[in-house]
C-alpha cells in the first residue's frame, strides 16, 4: 500500500444513468478531491441503510456480526490504487490484542467501516489523482444523486 494516507468521508451514492451501475463517493477533508468507488447494489444498499439508520437483516451483516459476536474491532480500512489501476482495499483489526490486515473488496471494506464507525483511510497518491473535475457527474447534476448526507 501506500505512503501517506489522509482521512475520507462518504459523500454520497451515485447511479451512472447510463449503465445503472452505483458508485460511493468519498471526499477527503479539505474537500478538494473525490473518489467513486465502484458498487454492486445490495452492498450500496446495505451502506445506504445503515447511513440512515434502517434496521436490516440482510446477508451484508454476517461479516459484522461475526466481528462483534468475536470480539474483532476493524480499526481503519485503506484504500489505494492496485498495479491494475483498480481500487484496492485493507481492513485492518484487532483480535485478543493482536493486529491482523487483510485485503477486502474496497465496498464490502466500506459497508464495514459504516458499520462499525471505523475510519476510512485514502492513499495520498489516490487522492492526488482524484480531483473534483475528474469526479462523476453529480456535482454537475448528470447523475442520480441517492445519498448525501455525510458519515461522520
Amino acid at each position: 500500500m501506500g505512503n501517506g494516507w489522509t482521512e475520507v468521508t462518504i459523500r454520497g451514492v451515485v447511479i451512472d444513468p447510463m449503465t445503472g451501475d452505483p458508485s460511493v463517493l468519498l471526499e477527503d477533508h479539505s474537500e478538494s478531491a473525490i473518489i467513486a468507488v465502484a458498487a454492486d447494489p445490495a452492498v450500496t444498499g446495505a451502506i445506504i441503510s445503515e447511513l440512515e439508520g434502517i434496521e436490516q437483516e440482510r446477508s451484508q451483516t454476517l461479516l459484522y456480526r461475526f466481528f462483534v459476536r468475536h470480539s474483532v474491532s476493524v480499526a481503519r480500512i485503506e484504500l489505494s490504487r492496485a498495479r491494475s489501476g483498480e481500487i484496492a482495499a485493507e481492513l485492518e483489526y484487532a483480535y485478543e490484542g493482536e493486529r491482523y490486515r487483510i485485503e477486502v473488496r474496497p465496498i464490502d471494506g466500506l459497508l464495514l467501516a459504516v458499520q462499525t464507525g471505523a475510519p476510512v483511510y485514502a492513499d495520498l497518491e489516490l487522492i492526488q489523482g482524484a480531483t473534483m473535475a475528474a469526479a462523476p457527474r453529480v456535482l454537475e447534476g448528470g447523475d442520480l444523486l441517492i445519498l448525501s448526507r455525510r458519515h461522520r
